[in-house]
């Protein structure tokens, strides 16, 4: 195996590694799920953006989706958004879009790496082969 692969391999590892355990600080943080009265959703629900089933309890009410749902907007006319009891609610549907947006930007970085690493390994093998001529007789 080439240096050059070996280099790449143990520095992608790393970011990937970093990536990893960034997603699971950021789950670790989520406590509800985006629904009153629902649990924490599984990862994979989370960053398939898999739209949460309501708990039947809320259902049997028969209330709006502005009580219960937490993803939704605080518009100006309802009341302070404690008093419909969904601040934890509200921060676990940003949480989740927070997870989710992690994710990506991970996999952006690592491409833009990916991409970087390599364009900078031929400019510097190009200069020091240059180099080397020019200082051969």
């Amino acid at each position: 195996m080439k240096l050059k692969t070996k280099i790449w391999l143990v520095s992608q590892g790393l970011l990937i590694l970093t990536a990893c355990i960034i997603q699971l600080t950021f789950y670790h943080e989520i406590k509800y799920g985006p629904i009153l009265g629902m649990a924490k959703r599984p990862y994979w629900q989370i960053i398939s953006d898999a739209e949460p089933t309501i708990p039947p309890e809320i259902l049997a009410q028969g209330i709006g989706p502005e009580l219960y749902d937490g993803r939704l907007p605080v518009r100006r006319s309802s009341p302070d958004p404690n008093f419909r009891n969904l601040t934890a609610y509200r921060l676990a549907a940003r949480q989740e879009q927070g997870i989710r947006f992690a994710l990506y930007g991970g996999v952006c970085v690592n491409i833009l790496y990916l991409l970087a690493y390599h364009s900078l390994f031929a400019y510097f093998e190009r200069t020091l082969s240059r180099a080397k001529k020019r200082t051969l007789p």
